[in-house]
């Protein structure tokens, strides 16, 4: 089973520059500090100076392993989907057999995720460099989401084995768009814990409807 759209590949750092352990530590370290930043600074504190700053390298340093912030920020976003891809296999470690409980977990894994503070920050800070990187025509974001659609898709292939790649992207494609729009939102009623969990709690039935309904392929009068 294949999906429409594959995540992008492993680009970022300067070709060789972190083949050695050495250089894949400080390119990794390069990249936190850069998360860490986008995480607890106002954007407007973002540069490759200051993420060579809180790195402790100078910025000739950060330049031979990210010449470019398109190169840093391709890095960050292939690092939040090696993350993701971590915390997916940690909390179903203890998750059952089943292909549907399993996606449930990821589920409310998300939707956990998106009311801390911290990740709200770093997303919408993230979205507006990349933004501001490619013009805002769209590219980055969409070599971002692609890796989460593709994780969503492993796990919904589980439960339709025998569906249409193209309907696994669909349905993965609309789960993500539910669960980034909600992280905007949610901050509304962050203060009520009854209303925030109400809104988590119809977000959760809505994206199992949506993975659990019968494949079908679309209507030609529908696209």
């Amino acid at each position: 089973m294949t999906t429409k759209q594959t995540a992008p590949g492993r680009q970022g750092t300067r070709h060789g520059t972190a083949t050695r352990s050495a250089g894949k530590r400080t390119a990794a370290r390069l990249v936190q500090a850069a998360r860490e930043l986008l995480t607890t600074e106002p954007l407007e504190h973002f540069s490759m100076r200051a993420v060579a700053d809180r790195a402790g390298v100078g910025l000739a340093n950060l330049q031979y392993y990210f010449p470019r912030r398109e190169d840093l920020a391709r890095a960050l976003y292939l690092d939040v989907g090696d993350r993701y891809a971590a915390a997916y296999g940690d909390c179903l470690k203890t998750a059952p057999k089943d292909p549907v409980e399993r996606f449930r977990t990821i589920l409310r894994w998300n939707l956990h995720d998106i009311t801390t503070k911290s990740t709200r920050q770093f997303f919408i800070q993230l979205w507006t460099l990349l933004g501001s990187i490619d013009g805002f025509d769209g590219k980055y974001l969409r070599e971002l989401y692609a890796i989460d659609i593709a994780q969503l898709s492993e796990h919904l292939g589980a439960i339709h084995p025998a569906a249409d790649g193209e309907d696994i992207y669909r349905r993965a494609t609309v789960i993500a768009a539910m669960i980034e729009g909600l992280l905007l939102l949610v901050s509304d009623v962050e203060h009520d814990a009854d209303r925030k969990q109400a809104l988590l709690d119809e977000a959760m039935s809505a994206a199992l409807a949506i993975a659990l309904s019968e494949t079908r392929p679309v209507p030609d009068d529908c696209v």
